[in-house]
């Protein structure tokens, strides 16, 4: 561990509530690699293996050493890369989650979202730019990284997708805020059927403005990120975007349910088919989510986000989804309710409620 990191950890570790963590950020430093170049702290993802996906040792590690680095006069800004040449990251740990809840650790479930929203929050209110490089695959717990910097960067192997349906979630670390920079139509189709974009689609889709070419991410730089600006011509995106402003335009799920099952057109039967796989409750909890989030600050979206999680934590959907889709693979989760039309208007109220003996997520909250 080179000298000045062990400079960092030391005023991290004196800078009061930081202290707590020394012993698991000291853990973590295989899974987060830290460096100084350039007058740009680097932070590297480094579980290649596992898509760089988030434990909750990393998103520690990450706080401390930001809470080190900000007050540095000689680190001008924060660049976040992944390892690997696949992702950049491809989500939050879930099975460690699922794991939790199989062992009873009940204050593992409050604790990882609580602390992985509070950096989520940290990323986006920093003192110094910070520039994700979404150098790869980018969904869920990753995006909630990179579009709370302040430079999201786009290349050619970018590849982002917000599947939370999929597995009984919802869209969340601040998918809530980062979504809706989108028009409302196209933030509901990525919330709700996890469609993935490619680099010129993000910056398509608004959620980035930077689209670099993945042969020169080395030279990313806060002094060089406008020079090396690629022109976006077309993107995948621009076929779909009519449909999808016509349908997720609409007023309700029902609604839109509705309308792709009476087209025969390859996109909307694929789309129907794909959202009628997905859990009942997630649809319909991240539709209202989506739509409600519209206009608020992270703040608000991230303590909204932060009950429902704790919701779908002591709920079925998630952990079934997990159990199905990522650690038993059979891919026939059985969702509770089944049918759309079960999950009432009251059951989805209930998910924006707080949550009984937990305490809601605020921006002082660790």
């Amino acid at each position: 561990m080179s000298s000045w990191l062990d400079g960092d950890l030391r005023m991290a570790e004196e800078s009061g509530p930081l202290s707590q963590l020394a012993g698991r950020i000291m853990s973590a430093f295989q899974d987060v690699l830290f460096s100084i170049e350039n007058n740009h702290g680097r932070i590297v993802l480094n579980r290649p293996k596992a898509m760089n996906a988030l434990t909750l040792d990393m998103i520690d590690a990450i706080a401390a050493q930001l809470a080190a680095w900000e007050m540095r006069v000689d680190i001008k800004a924060i660049i976040i890369t992944g390892a690997g040449d696949k992702a950049f990251c491809a989500g939050g740990d879930v099975k460690a989650v699922h794991a939790a809840k199989q062992r009873g650790d009940l204050g593992m479930l409050e604790d990882f979202y609580r602390r992985e929203y509070t950096l989520n929050h940290r990323l986006a209110n920093y003192g110094k730019p910070i520039i994700a490089v979404m150098d790869g695959i980018v969904m869920g717990g990753g995006a909630g990284i990179a579009f709370n910097c302040s430079h999201p960067v786009a290349t050619h192997k970018t590849v982002f997708a917000m599947p939370e349906c999929r597995i009984g979630l919802f869209p969340d670390v601040g998918a809530g805020h980062f979504l809706n920079r989108c028009s409302l139509p196209l933030a509901l189709a990525l919330g709700l059927t996890g469609l993935t974009l490619r680099g010129p689609g993000v910056i398509r889709a608004g959620l980035a403005k930077h689209f670099v070419g993945s042969g020169r991410v080395a030279e990313i730089g806060i002094d060089t990120l406008e020079a090396l600006q690629l022109p976006i011509e077309t993107a995948g995106l621009d076929q779909m975007l009519p449909n999808i402003e016509r349908v997720f335009g609409l007023k309700t799920l029902d609604e839109i349910m509705t309308v792709l099952g009476a087209r025969k057109d390859a996109w909307a039967v694929e789309t129907a088919k794909a959202l009628r796989g997905f859990s009942p409750t997630s649809l319909k909890v991240a539709f209202a989510h989506i739509t409600r989030a519209r206009g608020q600050t992270l703040a608000d979206v991230l303590k909204t986000e932060f009950r429902l999680v704790q919701h779908f934590m002591a709920g079925h959907d998630f952990f079934e989804g997990v159990r199905a889709l990522l650690i038993d693979k059979d891919s026939a989760p059985k969702w509770r309710p089944a049918d759309s039309a079960a999950v009432t208007p009251a059951m989805v109220e209930g998910y924006f409620a707080p949550v009984p003996g937990v305490k809601d997520w605020s921006t002082g909250a660790h």
